[in-house]
C-alpha cells in the first residue's frame, strides 16, 4: 500500500487539483475561497502523508519552526491575495496588449499564464543566488534546517513581491484575465507543497517535466556551492535551458545537511528575520562578498575563454569514475583512468567529438557514454566554475536530458 501511494500520489494530486481549480473558475466571485479550500485540503493531506511515509524521520521533529513557517505562509498568502484583487486596477492607466489567447480553452490559458509566471520566478530566484544585494532577502527561505510542506512559502515579504511581481505584471500587460492568474497561482501553491514536502513520493518520469521534491531537495543543501541547482518552481525546462538542472538518483538518500552552513544560528522569530537583510552586519558582509564574487566571476570568465579550460582529470560527483580529458584537434576527448570496482573499463573513451563553442562558452556536438549508460547520447559540457563542469547527456531535446557534475582533480 505504501509503495502504491508513493508512486501514484503525485500524478493524481497534480491532475486532481488542476481539474478542480480550472473547472471551479465558473463560480465567479467565490472562486478565491475555492482556491483557499483546495490549498488547505492539500496542506492537511501532506501533513498526514509526511507522518506516514517521511523522506527523513528527523524532519518530523522540527525545532520550533512550525509557528514561524505558518506565519510566513499566512503573510505571503495575503500578499498574493492582495495582488490578485489589485490585478485589474493598473489596467486603467497602463497600455494593455491583447496578446493573450483568451479564446483558447481555459485550461490552456491557465497553463500559459503559469508558464509566464514560472519563468520570471526562475529568473528572480537565480539572480537571488548570484547577487548579494538579493541574497539576504532570499536567505530566509534557505534558513530552514528541514524540509516539509509548509516551508515552501517561507519567504521575506519583499522577496515574495520581487519574485511574483514581474510575472504577474507581464500577465497584466499582455491581457491575461484576472481569474486565469488566480487559478495559475493556486496551482503553483499546491506545487509548492509538493516541491518541499517531507513525504517520500516518487514522481518517476514526471520529474523530467515538473519541479518535484526529489529534485528540489538538492537546492536546499547547506553548502552554498551545492545549492546552485534546480531553481525552478513549477517546470524543469528553465533549469535545463540555462544549465542549472541536477539530479543524482543513486545519491538521493545521501542528501546531507539542509539550511545555510555559514549561518547555523539564524534567528527563529518572524520579526528578526524580517529585519535580517537590513542589519548593518549583513549589509557590510554582502558588499564585501559581492566584490569577491565579482573578482572570481571575472577570473572564471577568463579561465573559460578557450576550449583548453576543459583539459585535465575530472571525477564524477559520486566518485565512481575519473576521466582524463585531452585534445585530439579539433575535438576534445575523455577516457576513463579510474573506475571503482573495475579495471576493465580503464582507457575506454566516454566523451568524443566534443568541440568548443566560444559563442555559447561550452563544449557540444559530441557524444557521451558513461559505464552506466546503455547507449551513447548527445552531449554538452558547460563550466560552472573553473573546477566544476556540468555534463548533459540527451536524446533528442536537450532540455529533457540528464545532467551530472564533474569535479576537477588536476
Amino acid at each position: 500500500m505504501k509503495q502504491i501511494t508513493q508512486y501514484s500520489f503525485y500524478p493524481i494530486a497534480v491532475l486532481t487539483s488542476f481539474i478542480v481549480l480550472v473547472r471551479g473558475m465558473t463560480i465567479g466571485p467565490l472562486y478565491p475561497w475555492l482556491c483557499l479550500s483546495i490549498i488547505l485540503s492539500f496542506g492537511i493531506i501532506m501533513l498526514l502523508l509526511e507522518k506516514w511515509i517521511p523522506y527523513d524521520k528527523e524532519w518530523l521533529r522540527g525545532n520550533g519552526d512550525r509557528n514561524l513557517d505558518l506565519t510566513y505562509y499566512i503573510v505571503n498568502y495575503l500578499i498574493k491575495l492582495l495582488a490578485q484583487y489589485l490585478f485589474v486596477w493598473p489596467s486603467a492607466f497602463l497600455p494593455v496588449l491583447n496578446w493573450f489567447p483568451v479564446n483558447a480553452p481555459i485550461w490552456i490559458q491557465v497553463i500559459f499564464a503559469l508558464t509566464i509566471i514560472d519563468f520570471f520566478l526562475y529568473i528572480v530566484h537565480l539572480l537571488s543566488h548570484k547577487y548579494l544585494v538579493l541574497w539576504p532577502l532570499h536567505a530566509i527561505h534557505h534558513s530552514s534546517e528541514r524540509l516539509y510542506f509548509l516551508n515552501g512559502e517561507k519567504r521575506h515579504a519583499l522577496h515574495q513581491i520581487l519574485e511574483g511581481g514581474p510575472g504577474i505584471i507581464v500577465c497584466l500587460l499582455i491581457g491575461v484575465p484576472q481569474q486565469v492568474v488566480v487559478a495559475a497561482l493556486a496551482v503553483l501553491a499546491v506545487n509548492m507543497f509538493l516541491q518541499h514536502t517531507n513525504f517520500d513520493y516518487k514522481a518517476g518520469i514526471l520529474r523530467r517535466i515538473f519541479c518535484v521534491a526529489e529534485l528540489h531537495r538538492w537546492h536546499h543543501r547547506a553548502d552554498y556551492k551545492d545549492a546552485q541547482v534546480n531553481f525552478g518552481a513549477w517546470l524543469t525546462v528553465w533549469d535545463y535551458l540555462f544549465g542549472t538542472a541536477y539530479d543524482n538518483p543513486k545519491a538521493r538518500q545521501r542528501l546531507g545537511s539542509i539550511g545555510i552552513a555559514e549561518e547555523r544560528n539564524f534567528s527563529k522569530t518572524y520579526w528578526k528575520q524580517l529585519l535580517y537583510p537590513f542589519s548593518k552586519t549583513v549589509q557590510k558582509s554582502a558588499k564585501t562578498t559581492s566584490l569577491i564574487i565579482a573578482l572570481l566571476w571575472v577570473s572564471g570568465l577568463k579561465a573559460q575563454s578557450t576550449g583548453d579550460a576543459l583539459l585535465g582529470t575530472w571525477e564524477l560527483e559520486d566518485g565512481s569514475v575519473r576521466i582524463q580529458v585531452y585534445n585530439e584537434a579539433p575535438y576534445y576527448t575523455g577516457k576513463i583512468v579510474v573506475q571503482k570496482g573495475s579495471t576493465t573499463a580503464i582507457g575506454n573513451k566516454v566523451l568524443w567529438n566534443m568541440r568548443f563553442d566560444p559563442k555559447e562558452n561550452e563544449w557540444n556536438n559530441g557524444k557521451i557514454q558513461m559505464p552506466d549508460m546503455g547507449h551513447p547520447a548527445h552531449c554538452s559540457i558547460r563550466l560552472k566554475d573553473v573546477n566544476t563542469a556540468i555534463v548533459t547527456g540527451y536524446h533528442g531535446f536537450r532540455f529533457l536530458g540528464k545532467s551530472r557534475g564533474l569535479h576537477r582533480l588536476r
